[in-house]
């Protein structure tokens, strides 16, 4: 997804990507083990447009991912849908001891340097920030039985109720007023 600057017009440019499964494959190549897998091309759709040298970048992306619930530990199919947006300026030549105070401003942009802007990482990151933090198969999900193991979503267990910690057996009768 790279981009030489003089091929990006005034009235903008707008680009269609699609990428495989296994795209962010060597970005997590670290990972022995992920809590998710994307099953769906990753589609992407981007909007650049120039202002004097800072780039505009809208994206939007759809993908499939099949994730692992942090519930019931069943696997289920989510559909991921994200727009961003960033500006890209061109890199200053900052003293690197210099400390500067980040504004929102700062939060919505980065730097490229050279002629040519390289918008795969951008991408990549989205698809990743996309992800939920806490993968849930349904809302109502039940879980697992803390004592037997097994799903509630599907059976009944016949564990009684585990006893109270002794040491918040005191708060059994704490009453706010």
């Amino acid at each position: 997804m790279k981009f030489r600057l003089e091929d990006i017009p005034e009235e903008g440019l707008e680009a269609n990507f699609s990428e495989a499964e296994d795209w962010l494959d060597e970005r997590l190549r670290v990972e022995e083990k992920r809590l998710f897998r994307i099953i769906d091309p990753i589609r992407v759709h981007l909007r650049l447009s120039k202002s004097g040298s800072m780039i505009h970048v809208k994206s939007r992306l759809e993908t499939g991912v099949e994730l692992v619930c942090a519930r019931c530990l069943e696997p289920f199919s989510l559909g991921l849908n994200s727009e961003f947006n960033v500006v890209l300026k061109p890199k200053p030549d900052f003293p690197p001891a210099q400390e500067r105070e980040l504004n929102r401003e700062d939060l919505e942009s980065d730097f490229y340097e050279g002629e040519e802007i390289d918008l795969t990482s951008f991408v990549q990151d989205q698809v990743l920030l996309t992800l939920p933090q806490k993968a849930v198969c349904r809302e109502e999900c039940h879980g697992l039985c803390p004592h037997c193991g097994k799903n509630l979503n599907r059976e009944v267990c016949q564990c009684p109720n585990a006893p109270l910690d002794p040491r918040f057996q005191v708060l059994k009768n704490f009453k706010v007023q």
